[in-house]
């Protein structure tokens, strides 16, 4: 079986790993990439993220380390996901319409602390400011939930419109539009009044107030015959009274204006106010659209029999945000932005629409305009809030995806629905039956002027400039991607960050600490960060001493191409695990995303010119697979069109360069494109044979590149240049073209006919049986088993090389497979790289010596051989059946200066073979993980990526289980999570500001009084609102005596001490229950007199201002 060299004695190199016990597989951490997304929430005081997921998964984030998984008593659909920032939980609402809580207080993790089902819920609603939830129920009622107590809360209010439909109907008004259900859509909380609720019915909006209990106004737009509507004049009932389906709304910052959207893809702005008629009906693209345009109507009325093809209806408004920022010392605030998702044409990408609108702060009315009656808005008003609707710029945030919800990320404040002073927004794309998150600066750049930004926000960004927008960059050539001012992507937690991108595959790299020094230098560019800050991670102190052990570890990174075109790597190094000298928590994420070396191919193929060399392709193009030479810092990125796209250190570009600069017409030179500000990797050149994907290809770090086709044809390029060096089995005008490595290659032994492709490519610097010299190799193996050996020689300058000769002849394994051929050192077991040192060495034209000798380790479907000096004797070879599985991949895995062949086999088994006489040594049971083989790396560290089951059919990742062949003492368990270290001051109540400016006189005067949020908590909780008792500290602990064991007499004294207090709480809240009746009886007895005193402060009021107003001369 093996061969015997009797003049040759080869050192084993396999000596500390021959006993079974010195491997041990295990799965060290899991790591999940969310592809169905279906909420996110923010807490923006503490710094935290949630997302939920379609199978009762919810994921929060916080600062570096912080990650934590919920799971959801039952895997249905998280539907509603909101942080309760004053009781320290977050509540979900799931698929079965239960309202799920969970304690962020707890050590550890958060803990589930209370479950409560309700009917069919359509929306939920938490406020800062008190600790109740409000949710919107299909019948139309509106119920409430107690975070505090945990329980449902008695407090209820009836399906309002409802009511206000009986109520038209009892006072003989006519319906002039067919009703709606009744169900509620929405429920919004007045920005600046606690007391006052925002609840949208199918068939309008009602307003109401929660101590009174009764229906302020209702807004209720309703079509005249004729108006257009957002449908257009296409919709069959344009000749009748349309009432429009209310989908969502949102209210001014100002507190003074409400914008609600509508099925017909419209957006209606009304004043608070007045609920007669809205200030303005709008679609994304058309105003007035409630106004009827004669000329409009008669002109389809005319034509309406002519049309073949009714024009596509909009989309319906899904979702509205109104914002403000700190940009105005007026306390109704600067100017705003409405961001609008939905309202679409059918023909129009995917995307989000942002406006910016003028600010609302209009002077005091004019002393000689007319005064309104009581119930109407002043005109002077009603003016400047048309005026405040006027768009001075818009921004389309246009997405692969169709986007299904967003979330704003304010920067510090929890008010006004989350949408105050916002830095980002969060967007839910689906696409390929996956929903993924991505994130992008907002506003976008120009929209909004803000003071300086945060250093927790933005990296690399001056604090002089104004605004979120980077510096401009130097004067470079044209590149779409850069002179565009488009918002900034978000560098996003690295769960979201490589769910969104839709990993298809990585490998995990092992770099010596000098390499991996130049990996990570410069990890931020211009990018915006989450602010997250929230909780703390702290190792696990049981795995204390064993994670110590972790700087030992080599450092490694690992690399992820995508179904996005991109190419991601993460810092996979488990030093981050390890904390600081000075503080006892981790202060990395772990992996840790490198931005700098991030590719995004989308940005040269917006080039014209590389998008016409794709052409009808370009929709559908793919990354197969990509070559990394770390040590120069270069990649080799292989599409499964068969183009081979080369990206170098940007820092090697010295001067620019015209597109097609080359002899060769297969190179298309991309240096002409500039890379994105701060990325250290910029697109250097591409090959394209049109042969077809590539079978296979090897990348040195010296500069060297070699890849061969299915068609038998095989390339080799000197990246100096660039130059082909190497172009067999192309054309026969090709230079080197021959009958033994033409199309139609023959096999060695001179029968059977047919293509003989080369299947494995290796470079290596070495020696040959005949060739004692150092030099740059090509071995290029062949399906039947035949080998080529190229040598590259260099001219005189070192400036460039060339193929010497024809090629020496070798001996591999028939069927190779894809990297699974090795050259090594037969002393040290190293592989012979084509590094800078050993190339230094060859271009001296330095001897090997007598005893110096390398080993090609080839690997095939059926076996594998080892042979001296690559072109010599076999030194092994083994053949293997079916036992154990078809072959995978194959490894070279270093440890404990001992080196193996490591096998994989779609039986999930490893089999192991020492070098270089090919023993076997050992066969392992690998984690039955995924079908797909591991990505080993040369310590026997591994990855195993997962398929997505909703994304099968697009090879779509879902999680990444790190494991290792050598599981000693490698302790890498989840950190222990502390929610509530550094928390923050929620800011107080935003209060309620008039419609004219505030002057002296006006300080005079109380604008308005509200409730604050604890009287709305114990408004809604009841009178027999049960007020939980904090445990002291003493009493946290539940094992914990205060002097040694408690007697038994003890216990008995405290059961009856239990009882006692029992019966105490049940008097007390009997009494409490009493009392309230009692106190309510005052309340109306005191409304009554209260109003009384009212009308006579009013008169007394308006005296003292017409007083003021004649001190001053007004």
């Amino acid at each position: 079986m093996f061969s015997k060299q009797s003049e040759l004695v080869l050192p084993d190199l396999s000596p500390d790993l021959r006993d079974e016990f010195d491997w041990k597989v295990g799965s060290l951490r899991s790591f999940d990439f969310p592809l169905n997304i279906t909420s996110l929430a923010i807490e923006p005081v503490n710094g935290l993220l949630g997302i939920g997921t379609s199978s009762g998964d919810v994921h929060i984030f916080g600062r570096p380390g912080v990650e934590s998984i919920l799971h959801l008593p039952q895997p249905v659909d998280v539907r509603f996901l909101q942080f309760s920032v004053s009781t320290s939980n977050i509540v979900c609402l799931d698929g079965n319409n239960q309202l799920h809580v969970y304690s962020l207080a707890e050590y550890g993790r958060p803990k589930h602390v209370s479950s409560s089902r309700f009917d069919q819920t359509n929306s939920i609603t938490l406020s800062p400011s008190h600790t109740h939830v409000f949710l919107a129920s299909q019948s139309g009622e509106i119920k409430t939930y107690d975070l505090t107590c945990l329980r449902k809360s008695p407090y209820t209010t009836p399906n309002l419109w409802k009511l206000y439909e009986e109520k038209l109907a009892a006072s003989g008004m006519p319906s002039l539009a067919p009703n709606f259900p009744v169900n509620a859509v929405e429920i919004v909380i007045h920005p600046r009044n606690l007391d006052l609720l925002f609840v949208a019915y199918s068939g309008g909006v009602v307003l109401t107030d929660l101590t009174e209990r009764n229906t302020i106004r209702v807004y209720e737009l309703t079509l005249s015959p004729g108006a257009p509507g957002g449908s257009g004049y296409a919709v069959d009932d344009i000749l009748t009274h349309r009432r429009i389906m209310v989908t969502c709304l949102a209210i001014h910052p100002s507190g003074h204006m409400l914008a609600v959207g509508y099925a017909d893809g419209s957006i209606a702005f009304w004043a608070v106010e007045d609920d007669n008629k809205p200030i303005l009906v709008r679609t994304l693209d058309t105003i007035d659209v409630n106004v009827i345009q004669a000329d409009l109507l008669e002109k389809h009325l005319s034509n309406s029999g002519q049309s073949k093809h009714p024009s596509s209806l909009p989309e319906p408004i899904f979702k509205l945000s109104w914002s403000s920022f700190e940009n105005s010392s007026d306390p109704r605030g600067g100017e705003t932005v409405l961001t609008v998702l939905g309202g679409l044409d059918s023909d129009k990408p995917p995307g989000l629409t942002t406006l910016l609108l003028p600010a609302f702060n209009p002077p005091e009315p004019p002393s000689d305009s007319p005064v309104p009656g009581q119930d109407t808005l002043h005109p002077f008003f009603r003016d400047a809030m048309h005026q405040s609707l006027t768009p001075k710029k818009s921004f389309y945030y246009e997405t692969k995806g169709v986007i299904q919800d967003y979330l704003l990320l304010p920067r510090a404040s929890p008010h006004f629905g989350g949408s105050y002073d916002p830095y980002g927004i969060l967007l839910i794309s689906e696409s390929n039956e996956m929903r993924t998150v991505e994130g992008y600066q907002f506003p976008p750049p120009g929209f909004i002027t803000t003071a300086a930004t945060s250093s927790k926000v933005v990296k690399n960004i001056s604090t002089d400039e104004g605004t979120l927008s980077p510096p401009s960059p130097t004067p470079l050539p044209v590149s779409p991607s850069h002179v565009n001012h488009t918002p900034l992507p978000m560098t996003l937690p690295t769960a979201l960050l490589a769910g969104h991108a839709g990993i298809l595959g990585g490998q995990l790299i092992k770099l010596p600490n000098d390499i991996y020094d130049n990996f990570i230098s410069h990890k931020t560019i211009f990018d915006i960060r989450l602010n997250l800050q929230g909780g703390q991670a702290q190792p696990d102190p049981a795995k204390a001493n064993e994670l110590k052990l972790s700087k030992y570890q080599p450092r490694r990174v690992l690399m992820s191409y995508n179904k996005d075109l991109s190419i991601r790597f993460f810092d996979f190094s488990t030093q981050l695990l390890i904390p600081s000298a000075a503080s006892d928590h981790l202060e990395n994420d772990w992996p840790e995303p490198i931005p700098g070396l991030t590719i995004q191919l989308y940005e040269i193929l917006e080039d014209p010119g590389i998008a016409q060399i794709f052409g009808n392709a370009l929709p559908s193009l793919s990354i197969q697979s990509v070559l990394i030479a770390s040590e120069a810092l270069e990649l080799a990125i292989l599409m499964k069109s068969g183009e081979v796209i080369v990206y170098n250190s940007s820092s090697h570009r010295s001067m620019v360069r015209s597109l097609n600069q080359t002899t060769d017409p297969q190179i298309v030179m991309l240096d002409h494109l500039c890379p994105r500000p701060g990325c250290r990797l910029a697109p250097y050149f591409m090959f394209v044979p049109r042969k077809g994907p590539v079978e296979a290809c090897a990348l040195a770090d010296t500069g060297f590149l070699a890849m061969s086709y299915k068609d038998g044809s095989l390339f080799a390029i000197d990246m100096r240049g660039p130059t082909v060096i190497l172009a067999r089995g192309t054309d026969k005008r090709q230079k080197r073209t021959s009958a033994l490595s033409s199309g139609h290659l023959v096999s060695p032994l001179g029968h059977g006919s047919g293509l003989d492709v080369v299947m494995s490519l290796t470079w290596a610097v070495a020696h040959l049986e005949k060739d004692p010299s150092l030099g740059v190799r090509l071995i290029a193996g062949h399906q039947s088993g035949h080998a080529e050996v190229y040598t590259l020689v260099h001219s005189g300058n070192h400036s460039s090389w060339s193929i010497a000769g024809e090629p020496m002849v070798a001996k591999v394994m028939p069927d190779p497979i894809t990297g699974g051929t090795f050259v090594l050192d037969s002393k040290s077991g190293a592989q012979c790289k084509v590094d800078r040192t050993r190339l230094g060495a060859a271009m001296k034209g330095t001897n090997s010596s007598r005893d110096s000798h390398c080993i090609l380790v080839s690997v095939g479907v059926k076996g594998a051989r080892t042979t001296v000096d690559i072109t010599g004797a076999k030194v092994g070879k083994v053949d293997w059946g079916n036992k154990h599985g078809s072959v995978q991949d194959a490894r070279i895995v270093e440890h404990a200066d001992s080196r193996t062949l490591v096998i994989q086999t779609d039986r999930h088994m490893a089999v192991i073979y020492s070098l270089p006489h090919l023993e076997h040594v050992h066969t392992v049971q690998l984690p039955v993980i995924t079908s797909l083989p591991l990505s080993i790396d040369e310590s026997g560290d591994f990855i195993a990526w997962t398929l997505a089951a909703q994304a099968r059919s697009a090879g779509v990742m879902q999680s990444a289980t790190y494991g290792t062949f050598f599981d000693v003492r490698r302790a890498y368990t989840l950190p222990v999570i502390d929610f509530m270290i550094g928390r923050g001051t929620i800011p107080p109540q935003p209060q309620p500001v008039p419609l004219g400016p505030t002057s002296i006189l006006g300080s005079w005067f109380t604008y308005n009084q509200t409730k604050t949020g604890q009287q709305i908590d114990e408004l809604l909780g009841g009178p027999s609102r049960p007020i939980p008792v904090k445990p002291s500290p003493a009493s946290t602990s539940k094992d914990t005596p205060a002097e040694g064991s408690s007697s038994p007499g003890s216990g008995i004294i405290a059961g009856a001490a239990a009882v006692q207090a029992n019966l105490y709480n049940r008097f007390a809240a009997a009494m409490n229950e009493r009392g309230q009746l009692l106190g309510d009886l005052n309340e109306r007895f005191n409304s009554l007199e209260e109003g009384s005193r009212n009308m006579v402060a009013q008169a007394k009021s308006l005296a003292a201002k017409q007083t003021a107003k004649s001190w001053f001369g007004l």
